[in-house]
């Protein structure tokens, strides 16, 4: 059977002519163009040589450097690409070669330049916008950056490199569901690529979805099973799904195949910091802390706290900080972590200014007024005239018992409390709820709560059944199980006609206290979008005072209300009246919570495994010349309608305007 002659028989057609017609400078740029895409690059050298020797025209001069760029010899190249440019100015691919000699030697505004004259040259020279993506980059332009990367994407939709570098971008600017598209357009293209898997899970782990997360890792694992980074970012998702022997395990086989893996090292001792093995995990990293990575210095630092090192703690973020190389995502977690340590050496100036630095880094923003409209809908739903004719269910099971309120309020503390009793699982912060009521109207386009409206009894009875299972799941022998998810206050009506045996405890605690501790927080991901500015903060503890007081009003299912202030001073009586609350006997374990085995996952998990402490009482006091915009936009005519201003002001003296 005939068939088209192959490369390799158009270069022995070529060699052979060029045998016979050794002059010819068409017949050498010829030849050389297919070597060098035959990856034979000491011929093609040779042919274009030969070619510029014997007539140096821009198609030769051209060749010539970018087989030179391409075997590495940048400066070499260089002066046969400008030559090639002043013969013809309009050829983009030699102003793309330059720029990659010029970029490879370190001279990014100059290779900028060249890329850019490329880009102009031919705007749909795909290449051109690519590297001109990576120089910004490496420039510290990120928004440009992507800009650039985003125009190869769209020349190219295939372009896998191209998606991989705007995928890293993203994810490392905080765009995690943007970031999650590209790697998601990388499994596609190049499923067998663990590295692909493994930064979609690393997307997918940011914006909290753990599920996708553990199959993205398992998926890399199964792929490449001496691949260190899965192992690594597997054990990471099963620590936030709390179970910590099985991530333990997953970060020493990651170290067994890579023992000086960072990230594996830094994950192993934030395993051992959220169970309170604090010198077993610092004695794993302190001799690496030098180094520069940012995971090690985070978690040491942490660590160091934890020991009351908090000096230590400081010096290795400030030292860190001071490099310049920090992508956006590391430079704010860095400093969040910073003005903790600095908060606990008292230095409060430097402290609010770590962490003023560190919200900023959030590209994270908050919609005031969509918040506003969903409260104002949310209330309008439920209102004492429609909630009656929403549908209910009879669901005898007392479960289920809600611990709500602000992040930051000490719901993370009252779970604690009663999850040292016997008879009581704390389950941390369930997703089950909020997706239920998402799903209610989800096959008709609608909203919660609207989807209340068209709901129907049984669509309410999935949605509790489905919750019901999870917890059956999770705890099959806990009488009551706690799920601390704050932003359940927006659901208690939901709670209500799904559950109307459960309980709900709100935990309330000083505005000023409670918005601070709001800012001073990095929380994970994007769920709680509000708390990285001072007046977005104001905004949704107003709302969350408006939901309150409706449910106060209106809803008929058990509630019970704890101080934190009174808590922290006067742990007995109120433990005792959780405890009661649950209908569960008294067990005197729940005075010493802090002793627990049991894991805890939020933000709050190093604070509950010590006694109670006063500290965090009247905190903001250490801020006041910063309070202005909380004491400005706070609603604290309905503060004080709320009841529960003289209770805390009881304990501590307000700074708050009039009142």
């Amino acid at each position: 059977m005939s068939g088209s002659p192959g490369p390799t028989d158009e270069r022995d057609d070529l060699r052979t002519a060029l045998e016979a017609s050794p002059d010819d400078v068409t017949l050498m740029i010829r030849l050389a163009r297919l070597e060098f895409a035959a990856g034979d690059l000491g011929r093609a050298e040779r042919l274009f040589r030969q070619a510029v020797d014997t007539k140096a025209s821009a198609d030769a001069l051209e060749g010539l450097g970018t087989v030179l760029v391409r075997r590495g010899r940048f400066r070499e190249a260089l002066p046969h690409l400008q030559r090639a440019i002043g013969l013809a100015p309009g050829r983009a691919s030699a102003w793309n070669s330059a720029g990659e000699a010029l970029g490879s030697l370190g001279r990014l505004a100059e290779a900028l330049e060249a890329f850019t004259r490329a880009a102009d040259a031919r705007p749909d020279f795909t290449p051109a916008h690519y590297n001109r993506g990576l120089v910004l980059r490496a420039m510290g332009r990120q928004d440009a950056a992507m800009d650039a990367l985003r125009q190869a994407v769209r020349l190219r939709p295939d372009f896998v490199e191209a998606l991989q570098a705007l995928g890293a971008l993203l994810h490392g600017t905080g765009r995690y569901q943007g970031a999650i598209e590209c790697f998601r357009a990388v499994t596609r293209l190049r499923p067998n690529d663990p590295g692909a898997h493994t930064s979609l899970g690393a997307s997918c782990q940011m914006l909290g979805d753990l599920q996708t997360a553990r199959a993205c890792y398992e998926k890399a694992v199964a792929l490449a099973p001496e691949y260190p980074d899965a192992h690594s970012n597997l054990g990471t998702v099963y620590q936030g799904l709390r179970d910590m022997e099985q991530a333990e395990a997953c970060f020493r086989r990651a170290l067994a195949i890579a023992p000086d893996h960072q990230d594996a090292l830094a994950a192993l001792a934030a395993n051992m910091d959220r169970r309170g093995r604090y010198q077993e995990g610092l004695a794993l990293i302190e001799d690496h802390l030098a180094e520069g990575n940012v995971e090690l210095a985070l978690t040491g630092a942490q660590i160091m706290q934890h020991l009351g090192r908090s000096a230590d703690a400081a010096e290795i973020l400030e030292r860190l900080l001071g490099r310049g190389n920090l992508s956006a995502s590391a430079r704010q977690r860095l400093e969040f972590n910073r003005g903790d340590a600095l908060d606990d050496l008292g230095r409060y100036e430097e402290a609010f200014a770590a962490y003023t630095a560190g919200n900023r880094a959030k590209p994270v923003r908050f919609d005031r007024d969509e918040h506003r409209n969903d409260v104002a809908r949310l209330l309008e739903v439920f209102s004492a005239q429609s909630w009656p004719g929403l549908p209910r269910i009879d669901e005898p099971s007392e479960r289920p018992v809600f611990v709500v309120g602000m992040p930051r309020s000490g719901t993370s503390l009252v779970e604690q409390i009663l999850a040292s009793h016997s008879m009581v699982a704390g389950a941390g912060e369930l997703t089950e709820l909020g997706q239920g009521a998402i799903e209610l109207g989800l096959d008709q386009g609608i909203r919660f709560p609207d989807s209340m409206l068209t709901a129907t009894v049984s669509q309410l009875q999935r949605a509790a059944r489905a919750y019901l299972d999870r917890l059956q799941q999770l705890f099959p022998d806990a009488r009551r199980v706690i799920d601390k998810t704050p932003a359940n206050h927006l659901f208690v009506g939901f709670i209500q006609n799904l559950f109307p045996q459960a309980r709900v405890i709100h935990c309330v605690r000083h505005p000023l206290d409670t918005c601070l501790s709001n800012y001073f927080q990095n929380f994970a991901g994007q769920g709680i979008p509000f708390s990285y500015d001072l007046g977005d903060i104001a905004v949704y503890y107003n709302d969350y005072l408006r939901v309150m007081e409706h449910w106060r009003r209106h809803a008929s299912i058990r509630f019970h209300e704890v101080v934190y202030e009174e808590l922290v001073h006067d742990q007995e009586r109120v433990s005792r009246e959780l405890v009661a609350f649950l209908d569960l006997p008294w067990e005197s374990a729940c005075l010493s919570f802090h002793r627990s085995k049991r894991v805890v996952a939020t933000a709050s998990h190093a604070q509950v495994r010590r006694p109670l402490y006063r500290s965090s009482v009247g905190r903001f006091l250490n801020y006041r010349d910063h309070l202005g915009p909380l004491n400005e936009r706070l609603d604290w005519k309905a503060w004080r309608r709320s009841g529960f201003a003289d209770r805390v002001d009881a304990w501590i003296p307000s700074v708050a305007g009039p009142q």
